[in-house]
């Protein structure tokens, strides 16, 4: 599965991100973001990089629109969809 952004960013690195693929999440990543923090909102920023494959740094440049259409997938896939 793929997510192309509404509104296309440049990384750090450089690179122009116009779409995200979408990696399936194990109960081993869950458990990694827990270990990341214990804030709510940077587990979801870790679990959201692990999914799309970007940097936390690239997460946070995610315009929000784009955003919430990656925490839609995210809460689609632990409701087993997606």
């Amino acid at each position: 599965m793929t997510i192309k952004l509404q509104y296309p960013f440049t990384n750090a690195a450089g690179v122009k991100i116009d779409s995200l693929p979408i990696q399936r999440l194990k109960r081993a990543d869950l458990k990694a973001a827990h270990h990341h923090s214990k804030d709510d909102a940077e587990q979801e920023d870790f679990l959201f990089a692990r999914m799309t494959g970007l940097t936390l740094e690239d997460v946070d440049q995610l315009d929000i629109a784009d955003s919430k259409t990656v925490a839609e997938t995210f809460r689609a896939m632990v409701d087993g969809g997606g």
